[in-house]
């Protein structure tokens, strides 16, 4: 390989996070840098290899089809290196869970209980990313995922951790008018376009166009408690503002048809799963079912 083919770390770390994050801004976040010096470093890296790697469109950013390529062969390059440094240091790559989560799912249900399973397996490293839809695994160099949806990843394991149940929830000042709340104006998750029309049609009423859209559960909870209108929420990861009476429920919950997966790659025929991966998935049923009991 030539060596004015590779890229120097900074290059490739500005690159990589500016294609997780999809804005200069997040991946300025993200390495501590200014917005400034992330974009000098990705524009140096694609002066060194001769390709647009980006296309800058106001505050975002999309990968052109090189850029995409390229990005799955430094995000692999760059655990590698991750992976290596734990094994120079003595921890085996078996002590090691690399894990992609889903952001709400992450902060509100799994991150409080965390605490517990490092108290129970010490040796095991941890290591958390997240991501939205399906992907590829070994692309992404992760061990495993937790996914909303259906069962339908592709060359994948799925373990069901729960089936979600959805409620309509509102601010309470929202309702003090006096008004029936199924007139107030619905906002809805980006990713789930049917989520209204499937609750609606199960309770015999008329499809609503949503007045906003959001794309995630967190920002649409925010949005539902400061009065913007009716959210169709999860039961299980609005129970904070439930219970702070920020939001209150309108309805009973239903079922959305959706569910909680744990996912692992197919392992090949005569392999074990990876006994980090085969720990957390246990763990993880094992705080469904104390929830689910409680």
């Amino acid at each position: 390989m030539q060596r004015r083919l590779l890229p120097g770390m900074a290059a490739l770390l500005a690159f990589d996070a500016v294609a997780r994050t999809g804005s200069f801004t997040g991946a300025a976040r993200d390495l501590a840098l200014t917005q400034g010096a992330v974009s000098r470093q990705v524009a140096a890296l694609e002066g060194q290899l001769g390709v647009a790697l980006v296309e800058r469109a106001g505050r975002r950013v999309r990968l052109t089809e090189a850029g995409a390529a390229y990005a799955l062969r430094a995000r692999a390059a760059l655990e590698a290196l991750g992976q290596g440094a734990l094994e120079a240091l003595g921890q085996a790559p078996e002590k090691g869970l690399r894990l992609a989560i889903l952001p709400t799912f992450g902060t509100r249900w799994l991150m409080p209980r965390i605490p517990g399973f490092v108290r129970r397996h010490p040796e095991i490293t941890l290591q958390f990313a997240t991501r939205i839809g399906h992907f590829d695994l070994g692309a992404e160099g992760m061990d495993a995922a937790i996914h909303s949806g259906r069962a339908d990843w592709p060359g994948a394991r799925m373990t069901l951790l729960l089936q979600e149940s959805v409620l309509p929830v509102a601010a309470p000042a929202l309702l003090k008018q006096g008004q029936d709340w199924r007139a107030l104006p619905v906002l809805a998750l980006a990713s789930r376009p049917r989520a209204w029309a499937e609750w609606l049609a199960a309770k015999g009423q008329p499809d609503r166009v949503p007045v906003m859209r959001f794309e995630q559960f967190a920002t649409l909870a925010q949005a539902a408690a400061a009065g913007m209108g009716l959210a169709l929420m999860p039961a299980f990861l609005i129970r904070p503002e439930l219970d702070a009476g920020t939001l209150v429920a309108l309805d009973q919950e239903r079922p959305s048809g959706a569910g909680y997966y744990f996912v692992e790659p197919e392992p090949a025929p005569g392999a074990r799963p990876k006994r980090a991966v085969a720990l957390f998935r246990d763990w993880l049923l094992t705080e469904i079912a104390r929830d689910t009991v409680v």
